[in-house]
């Protein structure tokens, strides 16, 4: 048997945290005979600093797990939970992964119905660790208990119950996760809006769309992100309004979002979205969408958003952001994405302007670009010229011609 004389001593035990003595720890959790010293190693284990060999932070994780499991005593549990939730979210899934797929062979009751009853338990963490598994289980049949967890005296339960119930995506917890959108504690409110958004029915996220006004700019920023999801057109006029946001971070999850409509829109939908989209972004000042508009366009990472950009730019552009516009739509009709090469193109096309002209004589004169996107300019300037000598020399505008679209901006103020 494990000598317990050494784990009377408090002294003994801070000395093995304060070294990080981390495996003579897991030893007294593992083998002492006394209640209490498994508990302070429990959490002391919890405390340690940084484990730097794999192998040594893996067996304090799967010790920790164990005792969960296995120790006779609740205080001992609730401590190794609370160790492991210390030690951080990968350690925490360590021990949820483990009881999401514990079996009960023997027994009458399920492993569903035993983490269930750990809802009510009196400790906070094993009502913490149930709520997690559950919804990783996705137990659907403990969806009542879960429900009830949201109104948790321990804000960790309610977090964590919040985000099972996003992961069960069953309706009926849809009216009590929009009652935690005005819990005290933010990280609660954020679980349960982001739930609504995972559960992503129109009823979850009509409820999201008041949250577009909290006072809190991670609030809102997930409330217009998840309302990308909605399939309609019904948010776009909550979502432009967003474009004028405070926060620049909101501003252009509203403006992503927007894009997430109009190209996820359904075949008959589409083209409805798309003019609504269009209408209401005509409305509004277009500082505070064109320039997050060109970012996407040029540097987004999903192939469908920024060719949703490109189409769109050439649609709500005023005279403000015209030049940069259309140096960024020149530039890409030499995309590596086909699909944004020919939206670029035909967006070109319905900026006829001298600006557009002078910037494609240029474009060709200086052979930028492939032999492919030279075609493509010089197809656009056959047609806005009509095979004439070019708007430019009919109309007698001075245009100089500058690379940089601040430039040009400065040099318009200075003319004014």
């Amino acid at each position: 048997m494990f000598d317990d004389e050494s784990d009377t001593d408090e002294t003994f035990l801070y000395k093995l945290e304060r070294e990080s003595e981390a495996l003579k720890l897991v030893a007294h959790l593992k083998l002492s005979e006394k209640a209490y010293v498994r508990r302070r190693a429990a959490v002391m284990l919890g405390n340690v600093g940084t484990i730097r060999d794999d192998d040594e932070r893996q067996q304090v994780v799967e010790a920790l797990a164990t005792a969960v499991q296995e120790d006779e005593d609740d205080d001992v549990r609730a401590a190794a939970i609370d160790g492991l939730y210390q030690r951080g979210e990968e350690s925490f899934d360590y021990l949820i992964a483990e009881l999401s797929g514990m079996e009960l062979p023997e027994s009458d009751r399920t492993a569903t119905g035993l983490l269930a009853e750990w809802l009510s338990a009196e400790r906070p963490e094993f009502r913490m660790v149930s709520a997690t598994a559950l919804g990783r289980r996705g137990a659907s049949g403990a969806v009542r208990e879960l429900a009830g967890a949201l109104t948790d005296p321990d804000a960790r339960v309610r977090v964590r119950a919040a985000q099972a119930c996003g992961q069960l995506d069953d309706p009926r917890v849809v009216a009590p996760l929009s009652e935690r959108l005005t819990d005290r504690r933010q990280r609660v409110r954020e679980a349960a809006a982001n739930a609504l958004g995972n559960i992503g029915t129109e009823r979850a996220l009509r409820e999201l769309v008041p949250v577009t006004q909290a006072d809190n700019e991670s609030l809102r920023l997930i409330a217009v992100d998840e309302l990308g999801q909605f399939g309609s057109i019904k948010p776009v006029v909550v979502l432009v309004e967003a474009l004028d946001d405070d926060s620049t971070t909101v501003q252009r999850a509203a403006m992503m979002s927007l894009l997430e409509l109009l190209t996820t829109a359904s075949a008959e939908d589409a083209e409805t979205v798309r003019q609504t989209v269009v209408e209401q972004l005509e409305r509004v000042d277009v500082r505070e969408t064109i320039p997050p508009l060109l970012e996407i366009a040029t540097d987004g990472t999903r192939p469908p958003h920024r060719q949703t950009a490109v189409w769109l730019l050439s649609r709500i552009t005023g005279d403000q952001h015209r030049a940069a516009v259309i140096d960024s739509l020149v530039e890409q009709l030499d995309d590596a994405d086909e699909v944004v090469a020919r939206l670029a193109r035909d967006g070109l096309k319905q900026l006829r302007s001298p600006e557009l002209e002078k910037r494609l004589r240029v474009y060709l004169n200086r052979e930028q670009g492939s032999e492919q996107s030279r075609a493509r300019a010089q197809a656009i300037l056959d047609e806005i010229c009509d095979g004439s000598s070019g708007e430019l020399v009919q109309t007698g505008v001075d245009y100089t011609y500058v690379d940089d679209p601040a430039d040009y901006t400065d040099q318009a103020e200075d003319t004014e």
